[in-house]
C-alpha cells in the first residue's frame, strides 16, 4: 500500500526594532513586525492486489484493486497574516511596563470572522534593587509581577468553517457522487482567552533558595468544539463557539540546595505544586440540545455532559446506594430522591470531578565527585475517576464467541471472590449469577491520589586525570544508566494499558569523545 505525501509551506516576517537609553535611567524599547503564512499538505495511499510474485512490488503488476477499493487521498491548506507591536519601558532597573498589541487573521475560521485583535499589558516590580532591600544579604533577588492579556488560537483544522463532503466510494458512468459531513459555519470566530497574572519569584541566600508562585484567572471565550448530530440531520457534526469556560488557579516551584559544594558533595530538591478548577461560565443552545442527547444515552461509560456552574471534566453518572445485602442487586437513588432498583440514563447527575486538586512533580539531584544521581516523581491528589477495569473485568465479563457465550473470559479474581452469592452477603459487586450489563453508576467513581517515579537516572563522569593516564586517545567518557515508570503507587487498584500504553525501559549508554 504506498503512500505519497507532500508538505509544501513558506513564512516571512519583517521586523522592525528601536531602542535608546535616556539620562541613564530610561530604557525603552520598541518593535514592529509583519508576518505571512501558507501552508499544504497533500496525501495519497493506493492499495492494490494481484501480485503474481512477492518481489513484484512495482504498482503496475498487480491485477487489480480490492473489492470496492479505489486510491484515497486528502488536502488540506491554510493561510495566515498578522502585526505585532511591542514596547517595553523600564525606570532605573526597578520598575519595567510591558505593552503589546496584535492582528492576526487566519483562513482557518468564518468568512465573516477571519480577523482578530490581541492586546497585552505587563508591570513589574525589581524590589531587590529598592534601597531597603538592595543591602539584605539574604535576598539575591525579589520581583513582583502583573499582568492582563489576550490570546487566540489557531490549533484546529484548516476547513472547520467550511461546508465538507465526501465522495461515495463507487462513481456511476465515471461520475462521483458526494454527500455532506459537516456544515460549514460563516460565523465561527476565533477561540480566545483573556488572563490575569499575578507573580512573585525571588532567589535567596546566595542562590540556594529559588522560589517561583503565579496566582491566575483564564477565561475563555467563544470555546471552540465540534457538535455531532443525529443521522437524520443529513451530515455528521459542525465546528461552532459553544461557551465560555473559566480557569483558576495556582502555580508554584521551588528548588532548594541543601548541601553544595562544587568540589564535593552536592544535594539539591525541588518541584511544582499546581491547583486549578475550571468552571463553565455560558454555554450555547447547540450544546444544551447535545446535553439532552447524552442525558438518555445508556452505556458502562460515564457521561461527561456540560452544564453552567460545572467543570468540564464533571463525571456525570446515576447515584448508587450499594449492592442489596438481601438479593445482590445494585439499589440506585433517582433524581426525585427516591430508592429505586433499576437504572435509568435520566438520572444521571454530577458524581465527581476527574480533576486532581493539586498535582505537579518533584525532583532531587545529588552529586559526589564524578557520580551523579537524578530522580524524578511526578503525583496527584484528589481526583476523582472512574474505574472502567472494575466495570469491564469483573461484572461486564460476558461476551460472545463463535455463537457461544463464554462469561469466564480474560477476568478479574475479584469476579470469582469478591461478588454476592449469598443472602446477607455485604459486598461491593452485584450478584455472581448476574449477567445483565452493568451500566454507569457512582459505584465506580473513585478517589484517586498516586505518586510515581517517573524517572531515574545514575551517572559516572571519569575524570580527565584518570583519562590522561588510563586511556589517553579519550578526552571524555561517561557511564549511564537510566530507568523510567520505575513505580506507580496508587489508592485504588486499576488495570493499567487500558486506555494508553506503558512501558518500563531500562537502559545504559555511554558517551565518549576522542
Amino acid at each position: 500500500m504506498p503512500t505519497v505525501r507532500g508538505n509544501f509551506s513558506y513564512e516571512g516576517d519583517i521586523t522592525l526594532n528601536y531602542n535608546k537609553t535616556f539620562a541613564e535611567r530610561h530604557q525603552l524599547y520598541t518593535g514592529l513586525s509583519f508576518s505571512a503564512g501558507d501552508s499544504q499538505s497533500e496525501t495519497y495511499s493506493i492499495t492494490a492486489v494481484g501480485f503474481s510474485a512477492i518481489n513484484m512490488a512495482n504498482l503496475g503488476m498487480a491485477g487489480a484493486y480490492p473489492p470496492d477499493g479505489k486510491p484515497s487521498s486528502t488536502e488540506a491548506r491554510s493561510r495566515r497574516v498578522g502585526s505585532i507591536l511591542n514596547i517595553n519601558y523600564t525606570f532605573d532597573s526597578r520598575y519595567f511596563a510591558d505593552l503589546s498589541g496584535k492582528m492576526e487573521g487566519s483562513s482557518k475560521f468564518g468568512a465573516n470572522k477571519r480577523t482578530a485583535p490581541f492586546w497585552s499589558v505587563g508591570l513589574g516590580w525589581n524590589l531587590h534593587n529598592e534601597s531597603f532591600i538592595k543591602n539584605n544579604k539574604a535576598i539575591d533577588n525579589l520581583r513582583l509581577r502583573a499582568s492582563y492579556g489576550t490570546s487566540g488560537s489557531q490549533n484546529f483544522s484548516s476547513y472547520q468553517a467550511l461546508t465538507t463532503y465526501r465522495y461515495f466510494s463507487q462513481g456511476y458512468e465515471f461520475w462521483n457522487g458526494s454527500y455532506m459531513i459537516a456544515l460549514g459555519n460563516s460565523d465561527l470566530t476565533w477561540q480566545t482567552t483573556k488572563q490575569v497574572n499575578l507573580g512573585l519569584e525571588t532567589t535567596l541566600f546566595n542562590r540556594r533558595v529559588n522560589i517561583k508562585v503565579d496566582f491566575y484567572n483564564k477565561l475563555t471565550e467563544s470555546l471552540l468544539a465540534d457538535i455531532n448530530l443525529p443521522t437524520a440531520a443529513g451530515y455528521e457534526s459542525y465546528k461552532a463557539n459553544i461557551g465560555e469556560v473559566r480557569n483558576r488557579g495556582v502555580e508554584m516551584s521551588a528548588n532548594f540546595f541543601l548541601l553544595r559544594d562544587p568540589k564535593g558533595l552536592t544535594w539539591s530538591v525541588g518541584g511544582n505544586l499546581i491547583h486549578n478548577r475550571n468552571e463553565i461560565l455560558k454555554i450555547s443552545n447547540a450544546l444544551e440540545f447535545l446535553n439532552d442527547e447524552l442525558m438518555t444515552a445508556t452505556g458502562s461509560n460515564p457521561s461527561f455532559l456540560y452544564k453552567e456552574g460545572e467543570s468540564m471534566n464533571t463525571i456525570y453518572v446515576v447515584k448508587s446506594l450499594g449492592i442489596d445485602p438481601a438479593t445482590g442487586n445494585e439499589i440506585f437513588l433517582n433524581k426525585d430522591g427516591v430508592r429505586v432498583d433499576t437504572w435509568n440514563a435520566e438520572d444521571k447527575v454530577a458524581c465527581g470531578v476527574d480533576d486532581p486538586n493539586v498535582w505537579g512533580n518533584l525532583r532531587t539531584m545529588l552529586r559526589w565527585k564524578n557520580l551523579t544521581l537524578n530522580a524524578s516523581f511526578s503525583y496527584s491528589l484528589g481526583r476523582d475517576i472512574y474505574n472502567q477495569t472494575l466495570v469491564d473485568k469483573v461484572e461486564n465479563i460476558s461476551t460472545t464467541r463463535s455463537g457461544v457465550n463464554n462469561p469466564w473470559n480474560n477476568l478479574d479474581r475479584r469476579a470469582l471472590y469478591d461478588r454476592w452469592q449469598n443472602p446477607g452477603d455485604n459486598t461491593y459487586f452485584k450478584r455472581i449469577t448476574d449477567f445483565s450489563t452493568t451500566y454507569a453508576s457512582s459505584r465506580f467513581v473513585m478517589e484517586e491520589s498516586e505518586l510515581r517515579l517517573s524517572s531515574l537516572n545514575l551517572a559516572y563522569e571519569f575524570s580527565p586525570e584518570w583519562l590522561r593516564k588510563h586511556l589517553k586517545f579519550m578526552e571524555y567518557l561517561t557511564v549511564s544508566c537510566y530507568a523510567d515508570d520505575v513505580f506507580h503507587l496508587s489508592t485504588i487498584k486499576r488495570e493499567r494499558g487500558t486506555t494508553y500504553p506503558f512501558a518500563r525501559n531500562f537502559s545504559v549508554s555511554i558517551a565518549t569523545r576522542f
